[in-house]
């Protein structure tokens, strides 16, 4: 049996991110997990939705109290494991609690209320897993993997409408809404599971802070989603894995600003932006010269924060500071 290399869309999202991350989760197996209050806060809105979406299949009635007390038990968690981070406002001074409020008093009613405005839908999918094979005359044979959140099936056009729930505090950006490549791998799925065309189907993005659905893939975004695909499996094929250092380093589990930072994940990448909330910096921690200087520069960064190596890459000794 041919044993082909699994792709979803998050594993490619993390290659456009930051390549060198996509080094070392998908090369080098540094594949370390941890939680965020903003993960853990949309694995929860994801879960709820989920809920309420089944009971809507079954047509069986949504104890919205119910949902709401264990929403907030959870919340309550979240917020006492990671205190600080609740309660700092996002760039738009937005805080978790004001999203959350929002979430229960508008928020958790949208799908139901969706519903209602389109009696000539069904839910045919919730958490709809797929798994296909994916070959182009420029991409080798390899299978494309994930779940999407909802889909439904408009009886009266022969559409589907793919959603996909975000947690965002603000609107997707028109540049951003264009040419999703998440729903790029959604409608290829659609195909595989439905036999649904691109013609077919409608692709929504669903921001249940800000009681907002807003449509994604403009006219030929599935032609300019498949060449863009072409030219990241070239980029990684070719191994071009330079970094791309940005404010965002700051959340990523492999840099040494992030106060969140596993122990595992330390002295990885020596790459990272010193950006943080406090200091708004362009600086970097080393400046790329190649994969063929990679370890030279690894080695002397190592060195600068007293770590020494030993074989297999794992780190003998600890860093005198973070």
């Amino acid at each position: 049996m041919e044993d082909l290399e699994k792709y979803s869309y998050s594993k490619l999202d993390t290659y456009m991110q930051c390549p060198f991350k996509y080094k070392l989760v998908y090369i080098d197996k540094k594949n370390i997990y941890t939680d965020s209050v903003a993960t853990l806060i949309g694995t929860l809105v994801h879960a709820t939705e989920e809920n309420i979406a089944k009971l809507i299949q079954k047509n069986e009635p949504i104890d919205y109290i119910k949902l709401k007390n264990n929403f907030i038990i959870k919340i309550a968690e979240i917020e006492k494991k990671f205190y600080k981070d609740y309660w700092t406002p996002d760039k738009n001074g937005v805080l978790y609690k004001d999203k959350i409020y929002f979430y229960l008093d508008k928020g958790i009613y949208r799908l139901e209320k969706f519903m209602k405005e389109h009696p000539t839908y069904k839910i045919v999918g919730i958490e709809q897993e797929f798994l296909f094979d994916y070959e182009t005359a420029k991409v080798k044979k390899c299978k494309f993997k994930g779940f999407i959140d909802r889909v439904f099936y408009d009886t009266a056009t022969d559409k589907y409408i793919i959603q996909d729930i975000k947690t965002y505090a603000e609107p997707i950006s028109d540049e951003k809404l264009t040419t999703p490549l998440q729903f790029v791998f959604y409608t290829l799925a659609a195909d595989n599971l439905w036999g649904a065309k691109e013609n077919q189907i409608i692709c929504q993005y669903d921001l249940p802070f800000l009681d907002l659905t807003q449509d994604a893939g403009t006219k030929g975004y599935m032609t300019r989603g498949k060449a863009k695909l072409e030219k990241l499996f070239g980029s990684i094929d070719n191994k071009d894995f330079k970094p791309n250092p940005t404010p965002l380093c700051h959340w990523c589990i492999f840099c040494q600003t992030n106060p969140n930072q596993p122990e595992a994940a330390k002295h990885l990448c020596p790459y990272y932006s010193h950006w943080t909330r406090e200091n708004k910096t362009f600086k970097t921690e080393n400046e790329w010269q190649g994969m063929e200087n990679h370890k030279l520069v690894l080695e002397h960064y190592l060195k600068s924060h007293n770590v020494s190596q030993i074989e297999g890459g794992e780190l003998n000794g600890k860093s005198s500071s973070n």
